[in-house]
């Protein structure tokens, strides 16, 4: 009987590599499954919602995907809230959702 294992310290990892206002750089990683349905959810985001909650929302969004990251920095809403506008949070979101997807989508 042959013995077999698995490392999940092994698997090859891909990172979105994001580069902030101030000049920071951060490897954010993959979701995990909660984060994944929040930013899931932000593709289906309605416009009826109130801005000063869709700014909160999104911010707090943003900051959690940035802060799970190789670095280990993190990133908060208020960060996020005081140094980035709507669209530019929903352009983020928008692309780590495609980067999400299409590591998902490649069977490599």
């Amino acid at each position: 009987m042959a013995n077999l294992s698995f490392d999940f310290n092994k698997i090859k990892r891909t990172f979105f590599n994001v580069k902030l206002k101030d000049g920071r750089k951060l490897q954010v990683k993959m979701p995990m499954k909660k984060t994944f349905e929040k930013v899931a959810e932000m593709q289906n985001f309605s416009e009826e919602v109130n801005i000063d909650d869709a700014m909160d929302t999104l911010g707090a969004l943003c900051a959690e995907c940035l802060s799970h990251n190789m670095n280990g920095e993190k990133v908060t809403t208020q960060d996020i809230t005081d140094n980035y506008d709507i669209e530019e949070m929903q352009a983020f979101i928008n692309e780590y959702y495609n980067f999400v997807g299409g590591v998902t989508d490649n069977p490599n």
